[in-house]
């Protein structure tokens, strides 16, 4: 994956936001002298949560100097790590990037970049957040169900879960209660936020992933589609919540030139990973489809990624719902100018909330094979007859989501915390 520079111009004198307003992603802000970040994430990793941060810091290039500082994963931690390692490494991180030149530090939160459980990880979220000595924007990817009240009838049983409700988020409170600014990369996840944490509405910013495309007319793609073939792509890490086997029950009802693709290999912090891609494989055996199942592996280079992604006659992310706020892999398929086929998902409606953008993917019920396969069968063969908005939707959707307006929707957080607009807002 790949970010480019965009020039974008504009006033950010106007683009102060009402009180009480939520900012939604929206058009170019201006100039300013140029701004330094600290980047608190994982980045020398193969880890979604890296691409897309070096995504991001491609992208921002126009307006600031974007200074990473390398996140442990702790689910990736064989060994047991003490408590005094993980003071020992916090203390390092914390120190370093309060001595950085950067103006503003910017979190890319995920719970295990803090602690390998939730508690422990909200704790230690809440303490690194008190220790910085720069304003903050924290970026939220998940969604956690403990983290959404739980509505109960009997006035006790309210009475109950307020009281549990405060007590299991206390420390994620705390923490985001000391951010500047929080980013959240979907409507549907403002909308619990909101409804959670109503007090700190005014700091929230809906981002969503940007659609970009990445050239890649003059590369060599490392697989090559048979001119009679049709490709059923599915993108990214192979981890179990991203619902291969539905697709793989999926091929038994579809006509033999049509193959699965699996572009991507397993995540190496899924500990599960190796017993999911063996199960795929025993399951392919079972059913005859060895021959009608293609794993790429991973594809390191965006390019030749690319390259290989631009040959799917139809996109298929059958994901569980796991929490994401939002989904790099969609972005990515969207980018490409073919149809695109979720599951249910949540995470899967993020750039369909607009009238314009509605029908920008199609979600159906992949646990349904018969009924799943009619619809990859239409789409890919007369999308634009069974349905006749898709690929406007699609444009619009690239157009709405690009890169341009995503730096401008960042630039625009990054100097209204700076000018102390974010908080008094």
């Amino acid at each position: 994956m790949r970010c480019e520079t965009t020039m974008v111009e504009g006033s950010a004198a106007g683009n102060r936001p009402a009180k009480g307003d939520v900012r939604l992603l929206g058009g170019p802000t201006g100039g300013g002298r140029r701004l330094s970040v600290a980047l608190m994430t994982p980045w020398d990793q193969q880890c979604g949560n890296a691409e897309y941060a070096k995504r991001l810091a491609a992208g921002l290039e126009r307006f600031t100097d974007v200074l990473p500082f390398d996140m442990r994963n702790f689910i990736d931690v064989e060994r047991r790590v003490s408590v005094a390692e993980q003071n020992a490494y916090f203390n390092d991180l914390i120190r370093a990037v309060n001595r950085s030149p950067a103006d503003l530090v910017h979190i890319q939160h995920e719970f295990c970049f803090f602690a390998k459980r939730i508690g422990p990880s909200n704790r230690r979220f809440a303490e690194v957040m008190r220790r910085l000595d720069k304003p903050v924007v924290v970026s939220l990817h998940t969604w956690l169900k403990s983290m959404t009240r739980r509505q109960r009838n009997r006035p006790a049983s309210q009475f109950c879960e307020g009281v549990f409700h405060r007590l299991r988020n206390r420390h994620f409170v705390a923490a985001l209660e000391r951010a500047e600014a929080i980013v959240l990369h979907s409507k549907d996840t403002l909308k619990y936020f909101v409804e959670t944490f109503p007090r700190l509405k005014k700091r929230v910013h809906v981002i969503p992933i940007p659609i970009e495309s990445v050239p890649h007319a003059h590369v060599e793609p490392a697989f090559v589609k048979p001119p009679r073939d049709t490709w059923l792509m599915v993108p990214g890490f192979v981890s179990r919540y991203k619902g291969h086997g539905h697709l793989l029950a999926t091929l038994k009802h579809l006509p033999e030139s049509f193959k699965m693709v699996v572009a991507g290999g397993v995540h190496p912090k899924d500990k599960t990973g190796g017993d999911y891609w063996m199960d795929m494989i025993q399951q392919a055996d079972a059913w005859g489809l060895q021959s009608r199942v293609l794993f790429t592996g991973f594809l390191g280079d965006p390019a030749e990624q690319a390259a290989v992604l631009a040959q799917a006659d139809v996109f298929v992310l059958p994901y569980d719902e796991v929490g994401q706020s939002g989904s790099a892999v969609l972005a990515d398929a969207l980018s490409h100018d073919r149809p695109v086929l979720t599951s249910r998902a949540r995470s899967m409606f993020v750039y369909r909330m607009d009238k314009d953008t509605a029908f920008s993917s199609i979600a159906v019920d992949v646990g349904d094979a018969e009924t799943f396969a009619a619809t990859i069968k239409r789409c890919a063969t007369n999308e634009h007859l069974h349905y006749p908005d898709t690929r406007e939707h699609r444009a619009a959707a690239r157009e709405r989501f690009c890169l341009e307006r995503t730096q401008a929707a960042y630039e625009r957080v990054y100097r209204g915390v700076l000018s102390g607009v974010a908080r008094a807002a």
